[in-house]
């Protein structure tokens, strides 16, 4: 039986392009994931960053611009390793610009089963928080803060 990958759909009133922004621009980031030093959407670039007292690793691994971007996510310090995907879809509706998010988070189940932080439970929750609430307030506020970063 194979386990399913973790996943979450959330559809934003912005468009691909300021979505896109979102999950690319360093100082985006800052704003709405995680403080990461430095970050290129680029196959093969490595970055680092804390999420609580864990350090994360990740190695971008798929870049298709304004539609894909995935990475490898694990823990130097513990067993396992999974993949996260971000993929974007443009919805047509006249009141104005939306995208469709899907994140899909595989490999999960490779991480310590005796640590609850690693749980899929632990994981669905703070994806649903990150997308959900963080992205979602950043991209449908983003105008304002792309003229800030530009």
């Amino acid at each position: 039986m194979s386990v399913r990958p973790i996943t979450i759909t959330e559809i934003f009133d912005a468009s691909v392009a300021d979505v896109w922004f979102a999950l690319t621009n360093k100082t985006a980031f800052d704003k709405w994931y995680f403080d990461i030093e430095h970050f290129e959407a680029i196959p093969g670039f490595e970055f680092d960053f804390y999420g609580g007292s864990y350090l994360h690793h990740c190695k971008i691994i798929e870049v298709i611009p304004n539609k894909k971007i995935s990475y490898t996510w694990v823990y130097p310090v513990y067993k396992g390793e999974s993949v996260v995907t971000f993929e974007l879809s443009e919805l047509k509706d006249e009141f104005g610009p939306q995208t469709t998010l899907l994140l899909t988070h595989e490999g999960v189940e490779s991480f310590p089963p005796d640590d609850e932080n690693f749980s899929r439970d632990s994981f669905v929750a703070g994806w649903e928080e990150i997308i959900r609430i963080a992205l979602k307030n950043y991209v449908e506020n983003i105008s304002s803060e792309k003229q800030e970063i530009n």
